[in-house]
C-alpha cells in the first residue's frame, strides 16, 4: 500500500499468495483490501482444485489454515497490525477470476467475474465467505454471451452490471419470479443491454459526477446514467484500446462545463481524466473537449508515450546524448535522455526489430530483424541506407569495426556474416558503398559473442566469435576481400565443461604490448583473458556468483584504464551490476542490484559514462541508471589487500582448518621441490616451481583437467611478462590462494552433475551406459585415461584395483557417484547452499551503492 502524495509504501504483505495477485480492490474508506490470487500454473504437478462448500470454506487446507495450490480470495484489514488476511476463501471454479470489486455502498459486499462466471460474495470479520453464482447460459435470453470483462454495482439499487467481449451489458437484480435455481435474496441476470455492438467493453467504471464510465476496445470512452442512457462520448482519442481510466480529484466547485450557457441543467460536465491505452499511451482528456467541434480537437493531450511491445533492442549514441530503442511492434525510438523527450521515431512494416548498434563514427545505426535482414541507417535522421538479407534466421549479435568500416553479423542459425565499405569491386572510381563480403559457418552451437579486435597502428582487422560448442574462433577480415570468410586456424578450446555465455575485446592494456585480448565469460561464473597471440589463457577469475551467470558486459568508460576502468555487467535475468579493472576475482570490486523482474535484455552505456540503460524484453521496460562507481573503489580499499580477500571465501577463513591445511602443504610442497631424500640444511625461499601446482591443488580437493592445468601454468608463466618480458616459473603462498579461488569450482560436484555427465556419454539415450562403452570413452575420448591409471583410482577410491568387480556389466550414474567416487546427495546440497549464502553476504552490502534510478518519463 502507497502513500500517494511522496511515493513511499506504507504498509507491505509478503507473499499474499502462493503465485502472486491476479487483481486487487481497496474499499472506498481504504481501511479493507481484496485480492484475488494467481492461479496454479498447469505445470505444477501438485496443482489440484478445492470443493467448495456454498458458504465458501475450503475443504483442502495447508497446515496454517491458509488455502494454497488454487485461486483464493482474501480479504485485509491492512491499517491493523495483523500480517494475515482476516478472512479467505478459496474460488470454486476453473474459470480463472480476473476482477474483483468492493460495492462501494456496502464494503462487505465483494464481486468477482472470470471469463464465464460470476460470484457475489459477503464476508464478515472472523467468519466464513458467503457466495453465490447466478447462471446464465445463451437460452435465457435467446442469444449468445460474450466472455465477461469487469463487473461494477450500480448505486442506489440492488443491481450489479458485466460487460463483455461482444459489448453487451448484463444486468444482475433481484427478482421475485422463482425460477427454482436461486433464491430470492440472490441476484440474477434479468436483461443485456447491447451497448457497443461487437465491441469489447475494457473498462466499467461507476464515477460520482460522471455516472456509468465505459472504455471500449474502439478506442473510445462513453459515459451513461444509471439505465446506460448515453450522455456523453469521446470516440476521437485515436489512442488504441482502453485499458484504465482515472479521474482527477476535485470539488464542486471545480468543474466547468466548458461552454458560454452557464445554467443549462444538461450541461454535461465531469472531473479531467486520464486514458491508458493497450497502445502504450496515455492521454488527458477535459470534459470541455466533448464541445469541440473539430475532431482534430477532441483527441486530447498526450501526457506519457510508452513501449507497447516487447523490448529487446537498446544502444546509446557514442558522441551524443540519444539513446535508440526498439520493440516487437516494428517500432524504433530514438530519445535524448537529457531532456526526456522523444527525437526520431521509425515504424518498420512487417518487420520486427530484434537489435541495435550505433557505428563507432555514430553516423549509422544497424537494425537487426527477427527474419534475419539488417539495415543500416543515418543516426541523423533514420533514413535508410542499405539493407541486407543474407541468412533467414534472427540476427542474435551485430558488431562493428573500430574504424566503421566493416560490419558482422551473427544469426540464430550460427552463421556469420561480414559487410564492407568500400569501393566496387574494388576500383576506386567507382563510389564507396556497403557491400557483402563473406559468410562463414564455424560453430555448431549458437553463437553467443561477436566483437571485432581493436588494431594496433598498422594492424588489420581481427574478428572473433565465441559459441556454446566451447570454441573462440578467429577470422581474417582481409582476406574476406578476395573471397570468403577465412577462418585462423587453429580455434581455440576456451572450456571443457562450462558453456561459454558472451565474450567481448578487453579494454585493459595491462602493459606494453600486452593489449591484444579477449575476453569471455561461463556459465560456471567464471571470467577467462585470452592472449590472442598466442591463444593462451592469460587471466581466469571468479565473477559474481548471484543472479545468474553474466551474459553482457560493456566498458563504462571509452578512454579511461586500470583500476579507473569499469565493467558494466548483467547476468541474464535481473541482475545489473559494476565490476571494476583488472578482473583479478576479488569479490569487493564489484556490486550488483536488481534491475528487472526477469530477463535483461540488452544494456548500453552513454559516450560519458555517466548513465546506464536498461530494457527487459517482455516486462515492456527501459530503465536509465545513474552510474557512481566511487563506491565500488571505496570497497575495493576497504576490504583490504593482498589476499585478505581472497581469504574470507575459504571455507572457515583465515582461522579456519582448510587455510592453515594450505599452508601446510605449500611448506611440503617447498621441500619436495628441493628433494626429501637429504639431510642437508634447507633454505626456503616462499616459493614453489609452476610443476608443483597441480599437486597442491588435488590436495585441496581441486582436481583440475590437463586443460585447466595448462592455464593455470600460463596464468602463472605470463603473469610478469607485460612488464618485466620474461616468464615466471615459481609461485608464492598469496599468489596460490589467489589461483585457487579463482580456479576451483564455484559449486561442488555431486551425484547430479555425475549423472548429467553420463548423459552426455550416452547421448540422452535411455537406459545404463554398458561397461565396455564407460571405459572405450574413458581410454580414447578427450583428456584419455590407460586402463592402468584407472586401477590406480579404484585402488585408492574404493580399495579394489580390479575393474570387473568395481564396475557392473551395466554402469549407472547415481551407482557410481555414491558406491564408487564416495559422492553424497545432502553434502552436495549443503555444500551449494554454503556457498550461495557466502556468496550473497560478500556483496549484499553495496548493492545500493553504485547506482541510482532516474525516472524516465
Amino acid at each position: 500500500v502507497w502513500e500517494r502524495e511522496s511515493g513511499t509504501p506504507v504498509k507491505t504483505f509478503f507473499n499474499p499468495h502462493p503465485y502472486g495477485v491476479h487483481a486487487l480492490d481497496i474499499a472506498p474508506k481504504l481501511q479493507y483490501l481484496v485480492t484475488l490470487a494467481a492461479p496454479t500454473p498447469s505445470s505444477d504437478p501438485n496443482a489440484s482444485q478445492p470443493e467448495m462448500s456454498r458458504e465458501g470454506k475450503s475443504i483442502q487446507k495447508d497446515g496454517d489454515g491458509e488455502t494454497s495450490d488454487y485461486q483464493s480470495i482474501s480479504v485485509w484489514d491492512w491499517p491493523s497490525d495483523h500480517d494475515g488476511p482476516i478472512c479467505t476463501a478459496a474460488v470454486g471454479t476453473n474459470d480463472v477470476q480476473t476482477c474483483v470489486l468492493f460495492n462501494a455502498w456496502d464494503t462487505h459486499e465483494i464481486a468477482t467475474n472470470g471469463k464465464r462466471r460470476v460470484f457475489f460474495w459477503t464476508w464478515d470479520v472472523e467468519q466464513p465467505f458467503q457466495f453465490y453464482s447466478p447462471a446464465l447460459a445463451p437460452r435465457d435470453f435467446k442469444q449468445r454471451i460474450g466472455d465477461y470483462t469487469q463487473t461494477i454495482f450500480l448505486p442506489d439499487s440492488t443491481q450489479a452490471a458485466t460487460g463483455t467481449l461482444d459489448g453487451d451489458v448484463v444486468i444482475w437484480d433481484l427478482s421475485l419470479i422463482v425460477d427454482g435455481l436461486s433464491r430470492p435474496d440472490e441476484r440474477r441476470a434479468v436483461k443485456i443491454i447491447k451497448l457497443c455492438p461487437d465491441i469489447s467493453l475494457n473498462v466499467l467504471q461507476v464515477h460520482e459526477k460522471a455516472r456509468v464510465v465505459i472504455g471500449t476496445a474502439d478506442g473510445a470512452v462513453r459515459f451513461y446514467d444509471y439505465q446506460f442512457r448515453v450522455q456523453a462520448w469521446f470516440e476521437d482519442l485515436l489512442a488504441g484500446s482502453v485499458k484504465s481510466i482515472s479521474f482527477e480529484r476535485h470539488g464542486e466547485e471545480d468543474f466547468d462545463p466548458g461552454i458560454s450557457s452557464v445554467g443549462v441543467e444538461d450541461d454535461f460536465k465531469c472531473p479531467n481524466f486520464l486514458v491508458s491505452t493497450g497502445s502504450a499511451l496515455v492521454v488527458l482528456v477535459e470534459s470541455k473537449l466533448f464541445y469541440e467541434l473539430s475532431p482534430e480537437n477532441r483527441r486530447g493531450r498526450l501526457v506519457l508515450q510508452g513501449l507497447d511491445s516487447p523490448v529487446h533492442g537498446l544502444c546509446c549514441h557514442p558522441q551524443l546524448p540519444l539513446v535508440a530503442v526498439c520493440g516487437y511492434s516494428g517500432f524504433l525510438h530514438m530519445w535524448n535522455y537529457n531532456t526526456r523527450s522523444l527525437h526520431l521515431v521509425k515504424i518498420f512494416e512487417k518487420l520486427v526489430p530484434h537489435i541495435l548498434q550505433f557505428s563507432p563514427d555514430g553516423k549509422l545505426l544497424a537494425v537487426g530483424f527477427t527474419n534475419g535482414h539488417c539495415k543500416l541507417l543515418k543516426s541523423t535522421d533514420l533514413s535508410e541506407v542499405v539493407s541486407f538479407r543474407d541468412s533467414r534466421d534472427c540476427v542474435t549479435h551485430i558488431a562493428f569495426s573500430s574504424d566503421s568500416s566493416h560490419l558482422a553479423l551473427a544469426h540464430a542459425d550460427r552463421s556469420l556474416c561480414l559487410y564492407r565499405y568500400a569501393h566496387r569491386p574494388n576500383d576506386k572510381n567507382f563510389p564507396m558503398e556497403w557491400m557483402y563480403s563473406a559468410k562463414h559457418k564455424s560453430h555448431w552451437r549458437p553463437i553467443v559473442g561477436l566483437c571485432f579486435a581493436v588494431p594496433e597502428p598498422g594492424k588489420q582487422q581481427r574478428l572473433f566469435s565465441v559459441g556454446e560448442d566451447r570454441r573462440l574462433v578467429e577470422y581474417s577480415v582481409k582476406s574476406s576481400e578476395f573471397g570468403g570468410l577465412q577462418v585462423v586456424s587453429p580455434d581455440t578450446v576456451v572450456e571443457q565443461e562450462a558453456r561459454p555465455t558472451g565474450c567481448m575485446w578487453y579494454p585493459y592494456c595491462g602493459g606494453k604490448g600486452d593489449n591484444q585480448k579477449v575476453l569471455t565469460m561461463n556459465d560456471e561464473y567464471k571470467f577467462k583473458i585470452w592472449n590472442t597471440v598466442n591463444r593462451s589463457c592469460r587471466k581466469t577469475a571468479l565473477a559474481p556468483t548471484y543472479g545468474g551467470p553474466i551474459t553482457r558486459m560493456t566498458p563504462v568508460y571509452t578512454e579511461a584504464d586500470g583500476e579507473e576502468q569499469f565493467m558494466l555487467y548483467a547476468t541474464h535475468e535481473k541482475v545489473l551490476g559494476l565490476v571494476q579493472l583488472p578482473l583479478d576475482g576479488n569479490p569487493n570490486k564489484c556490486m550488483g542490484l536488481i534491475a528487472h523482474p526477469g530477463q535483461i535484455a540488452s544494456i548500453s552505456v552513454d559516450y560519458q559514462g555517466q548513465y546506464a540503460f536498461t530494457c527487459g524484453g517482455s516486462d515492456l521496460t527501459v530503465n536509465q541508471w545513474l552510474i557512481d562507481p566511487q563506491p565500488v573503489a571505496n570497497a575495493s580499499v576497504m576490504g583490504g589487500g593482498g589476499i585478505e580477500p581472497f581469504v574470507k571465501l575459504l571455507d572457515g577463513g583465515e582461522d579456519g582448518a582448510f587455510f592453515c591445511d594450505m599452508k601446510d602443504y605449500f611448506y611440503y610442497s617447498q621441500i619436495r621441490s628441493q628433494d626429501e631424500n637429504t639431510t642437508k640444511a634447507r633454505v626456503l625461499d616462499g616459493m614453489i616451481p609452476v610443476e608443483e601446482i597441480p599437486h597442491l591443488m588435488c590436495a585441496l580437493g581441486y582436481f583440475p583437467t590437463q586443460l585447466e592445468i595448462t592455464n593455470m601454468t600460463n596464468e602463472v608463466k605470463y603473469s610478469k611478462f607485460a612488464e618485466t618480458s620474461e616468464y615466471v616459473d615459481r609461485i608464492g603462498f598469496d599468489d596460490l590462494v589467489k589461483l585457487y579461488v579463482n580456479h576451483r569450482p564455484v559449486f561442488a560436484v555431486g551425484p547430479e552433475q555425475i549423472k548429467q555427465a553420463f548423459d552426455a556419454l550416452k547421448r540422452h539415450e535411455p537406459g545404463p551406459l554398458s561397461r565396455e562403452a564407460f571405459l572405450n570413452l574413458l581410454t580414447s575420448h578427450g583428456e584419455k585415461t590407460s586402463l592402468e591409471e584407472l586401477e590406480r583410482c579404484f585402488e585408492a577410491l574404493v580399495g579394489d584395483s580390479a575393474i570387473n568387480r568395481v564396475l557392473d556389466e551395466e554402469v549407472e550414474a547415481f551407482d557410481f557417484a555414491h558406491n564408487v567416487l564416495g559422492l553424497a546427495e545432502a553434502e552436495a546440497d549443503e555444500s551449494q547452499e554454503a556457498n550461495v549464502a557466502a556468496e550473497c553476504s560478500e556483496w549484499a552490502g553495496n548493492t545500493t551503492l553504485a547506482f541510482s534510478t532516474v525516472a524516465a518519463q
